[in-house]
């Protein structure tokens, strides 16, 4: 087993049994090998164009066609529909057009992708993150968005609901934020971006990226790191680890098709 030696965010937020199958039973090679969804892949395409765009200056086609390579070489899980992919892909170039045009005055010229690090009290490892936008006195984490599938329709096409836009930041999106604010002391700000929509928030039009509230968020954040110390130190062997925690299988995100097998052999179900 490889010795954990930092959290992340995303480490933080997921459900216990999930954290401990992915960063104690697996290896970092396991992990690489998980398969996610188009949701992702979407995400991940518009997110380092508009990334490419505000910071290294790429223009809008180039930053598309390398948003397009990004998403048709993603290995998505087998029972990812077709039909998924094609949509998605289609509401790429929007979706990126929208953020550069939310996010170009504030952030064109930002550095990307920054490095942080912070310590919080009572917690032994240090939590890391990459911010994805950082300039000089602000910063700003970026979500996308997309539709989800709808039923068919009577002439036989597919119904897409719109991708909805949230009129407040997300609470897990929110914790993010909280620790790149502890890391570096700049204004916070979170931007929610897809194909037909966009918003920004900041600290001047929501509430929740205030300072004392993203304290809130802070303290769950910390809370959460140390109640994975806590389980760690009970035994850092998988496998009595699994006798203490429920798995929830039927959750409908972070249990790949693929992995979940074998993290039901782990568990003995």
């Amino acid at each position: 087993m490889e010795k954990l030696d930092h959290y992340s965010p995303s480490q933080l937020l997921r459900p216990m049994a999930v954290w401990m199958f992915q960063y104690i039973y697996m290896s970092k090679d396991q992990r690489r090998q998980i398969k996610v969804g188009y949701n992702a892949a979407f995400g991940t395409a518009v997110h380092g164009a508009i990334q490419a765009m505000l910071t290294l200056g790429l223009d809008f086609d180039a930053a598309v066609e390398q948003a397009y390579l990004s998403f048709d070489f993603h290995d998505a899980p087998a029972t990812e529909p077709e039909e998924k992919r094609e949509k998605y892909r289609e509401l790429i170039p929007d979706a990126v057009e929208n953020g550069v045009d939310l996010l170009a005055e504030r952030y064109g010229g930002a550095e990307e992708e920054r490095r942080v690090e912070v310590s919080l009290e009572g917690v032994d490892l240090p939590v890391m993150g990459f911010i994805d936008l950082c300039a000089s006195d602000a910063f700003c984490e970026v979500k996308t968005k997309a539709p989800r599938m709808g039923a068919v329709k009577k002439d036989g096409t597919r119904g897409w609901t719109k991708a909805a836009i949230p009129v407040k930041p997300q609470f897990e999106h929110l914790c993010q934020v909280s620790i790149y604010q502890k890391a570096t002391g700049l204004e916070p700000s979170l931007a929610y971006v897809s194909a037909t929509g966009s918003v920004l928030f900041t600290p001047d039009n929501c509430e929740e990226l205030q300072p004392e509230y993203l304290a809130f968020c802070l303290e769950e954040m910390r809370g959460r790191a140390i109640r994975r110390q806590n389980l760690l130190k009970v035994s850092d062997d998988p496998k009595v680890l699994a006798g203490l925690l429920d798995p929830d299988f039927q959750h409908p995100f972070y249990w790949d098709e693929e992995h979940k097998e074998e993290a039901k052999e782990l568990w003995k179900i």
